[in-house]
């Protein structure tokens, strides 16, 4: 078994482990994209040099100026870029911080829930302590559940005695002439037939052996409904005991003065959701500005787009590539060094385009573990599976499920599945079930706020005597008996 507290360590440490992944992915792309920006700078600057190697034969004046001018255009924006960029990661860490604070304010909050639900939970301890050792309370108590056991032995024996009624009473309804007959109330004061019909009827009637099979139909069909009636009355006393069983739970609560720690315990928990909403707010100011960084360092930006287009823009005009050619056809050896340059730019810049797509799509795996990650611990939390007494039983499963979610082989949901079903809350002293808790109707222990899902399988467990439920389950009650024809009816033939 492991803590709940202990399990919310890991899912941390899960949301630690995918922030520092999709950082590191990021500052990657963001070196790549430096380096393919200064390919693109380094491209231009060898176009500059090669107008200026061929001025006069092939380039004019105008386009080494234009060269430059793009280059200063491009250093500003890179420039407007990073001033950008800091102001955004000043306020990345800023949200941060916020969340940081807001997660120390919810720890000491969440002590302070802790300490009044210990509180709730030793003065339950107190009440169901004086009650168990009171022979009146016991009394009620066990005539609660003596009924409660009777009403569930009877409802199922009413059960049984239907399903064999829909048994035994398949070949009855199964004959069209009984079935006939047995609408048509021959033989009974509600029938009505004159002349031929009479006597045709009275002739089926004695073919068939009617009024026999009959009277045997109609004991194999009362059994169920007398029963039932049974059964009906004995649930009815059986809540009417639990009523009173409940009474004295809380007229016990509120001599003992209960409310009190039971009304502390939900102001502190009203705080607690207050902080949780304030962290939800904060996680969801802090991820829109980790998606704008996000765009910087895929160089998504719009400085950084304007910077690409105006430089690819540039590096892709007619003259430009005029003046490649031209000095490809040139023998002089001093704009065959430049263009050689050029091409070896063309293929890197090639080669890390293609590094940052495979990036790009790591980066977005990264930030969707991320995104999971961050959701499963706000559901963690907001369920309050971090609280004291909250456990987890096989630890050993929870262990590998949520390495398998660190590590990607498992989605939020099926995760959160499994935590739901393993999840047992038990309170250090006082029982859940205790007295009119233990009849599967939900509790007044634990403040009224525990509800079958927290109880699990305390929840149904009483302490001398089971029951079955309404319809099954109790233990013994023999089975009903068929009445009558009970082997079921036939006709012995027909016309």
């Amino acid at each position: 078994m492991v803590s709940g507290r202990q399990t919310l360590a890991t899912i941390d440490q899960a949301v630690t482990q995918a922030q520092a992944q999709a950082a590191t992915v990021e500052a990657q792309i963001e070196a790549v994209n430096r380096q393919l920006a200064e390919q693109h700078q380094a491209q231009t600057a060898d176009y500059q040099a090669l107008a200026q190697v061929r001025l006069g034969l092939l380039a004019d004046a105008a386009m080494v100026q234009r060269l430059d001018e793009t280059q200063q255009q491009v250093k500003a924006l890179l420039a407007q870029r990073e001033t950008a960029l800091t102001q955004l990661q000043g306020q990345l860490q800023t949200a941060e911080a916020t969340e940081r604070t807001l997660a120390a304010e919810r720890a000491a909050q969440a002590a302070a829930v802790d300490d009044a639900a210990g509180a709730l939970d030793t003065a339950e301890a107190r009440t169901q302590a004086r009650l168990e050792a009171d022979p009146a309370y016991q009394a009620q108590r066990e005539r609660a559940r003596e009924t409660e056991r009777r009403a569930g032995q009877s409802a199922e024996k009413a059960t049984r005695s239907a399903a064999e009624l829909e048994q035994k009473g398949a070949s009855y309804r199964a004959d069209p002439l009984f079935m006939y007959l047995w609408e048509r109330k021959f033989g009974q004061p509600g029938y009505r037939a004159w002349g031929l019909t009479r006597w045709l009827d009275g002739k089926v009637a004695r073919l068939i052996g009617f009024l026999d099979a009959r009277a045997n139909y109609d004991r194999l069909s009362e059994i169920p409904e007398r029963l039932r009636e049974h059964a009906d009355g004995l649930k009815a006393q059986a809540e009417s005991e639990f009523a009173v069983l409940q009474s004295l739970d809380e007229a016990a609560r509120a001599a003992d003065g209960i409310a009190t720690p039971a009304e502390r315990l939900a102001a502190e928990q009203a705080k607690l959701d207050a902080i949780d909403q304030r962290i939800a707010q904060a996680a969801s100011e802090r991820q829109a500005l980790q998606v704008r960084k996000a765009l910087y360092a895929v160089g998504e930006d719009e400085h950084s787009k304007a910077a690409v287009a105006l430089l690819t823009g540039e590096l892709q005009r007619d003259d430009l590539m005029e003046l490649r050619r031209a000095a490809l056809a040139s023998p002089t050896p001093d704009d065959d060094l430049i263009v050689a340059r050029l091409m070896q730019r063309d293929d890197e810049g090639r080669r890390l385009a293609a590094s940052i797509q495979g990036l790009r799509e790591t980066l977005a795996a990264q930030q969707q573990r991320l995104g999971e990650a961050e959701a499963l611990r706000a559901d963690f939390k907001t369920n309050r599976y971090d609280r004291a007494g909250s456990s987890f039983g096989d630890e050993a499963m929870i262990a590998m499920l949520l390495g398998q979610f660190v590590n990607g082989m498992l989605d939020r949901r099926q995760l959160w599945r499994v935590l739901q079903e393993q999840q047992r809350y038990r309170p250090e002293q006082a029982d859940p079930g205790f007295g009119s808790g233990g009849f599967g109707r939900g509790t007044v222990w634990g403040g009224g706020g525990a509800d079958l899902r927290d109880l699990g399988d305390i929840v149904g467990r009483m302490g001398g005597g089971g029951r079955g439920g309404w319809g099954g389950g109790g233990g013994g009650g023999g089975s009903s008996s068929g009445g009558g024809g009970g082997g079921g009816f036939r006709t012995g033939g027909g016309f």
